[in-house]
């Protein structure tokens, strides 16, 4: 086994990664997870994504280290699989938007009902007592969008994300929202509270 404070060439690092050597991997993860993190921000605009992505380029590596060519070198494939991983995140996102715009346009097709119904202390309530389930952050983006009537890129700059990453908060709380009201008596006036667009 490996000591990771030694210069290892990365036919080295390949070869004892192979063998399940978890120092080898550590190692790997020393060197480039900087540098995938950086290029994977530059290609996002956003930290979360782009931790997110390269953390699944170092599970995929471990666990599928017995499929790497021993005669490859780590820089080129850990970033061919970067390159994936960033377009497989560009076509989610694609993906959760239009899901967004569907939702929206679905629920516009409902009976509007009047502001004062809409707006009234009891469905607050709801709303409110179902956010405290959300993630902060998720709940934070949430609230500045319908109870602020912020912007995208309002609520963007104020808790310092990208707007992408404002929309998945407010994508996950749509629908974890909608599925928490599911079938209850109120259903279609939370519905049209949370989907309706100004």
């Amino acid at each position: 086994m490996m000591k990771t404070n030694e210069k290892f060439s990365d036919a080295d690092l390949i070869a004892q990664l192979r063998l399940g050597d978890e120092n080898a991997f550590t190692e790997i993860y020393r060197r480039y997870w900087e540098v995938l993190l950086n290029t994977a921000y530059q290609r996002l605009r956003s930290k979360e994504d782009a931790e997110e992505v390269v953390q699944e380029i170092f599970v995929n590596l471990y666990f599928r280290r017995n499929e790497i060519d021993p005669k490859s070198t780590l820089e080129a494939y850990l970033k061919t699989a970067l390159k994936f991983k960033v377009i497989d995140t560009y076509r989610l996102q694609q993906l959760h938007y239009k899901h967004i715009d569907n939702l929206i346009a679905e629920t516009n097709l409902s009976p509007v009902l009047p502001d004062h119904q809409l707006e009234s202390k009891e469905f607050k309530t709801l709303i409110l007592s179902a956010c405290s389930k959300l993630p902060e952050k998720c709940r934070e983006v949430f609230m500045m969008f319908r109870f602020e009537e912020l912007s995208h890129q309002e609520i963007a700059r104020r808790a310092e994300i990208s707007v992408s990453t404002v929309k998945k908060h407010l994508h996950k709380a749509m629908l974890f929202l909608r599925e928490e009201f599911k079938g209850s008596r109120t259903y279609l006036m939370i519905a049209c509270l949370l989907f309706l667009s100004k």
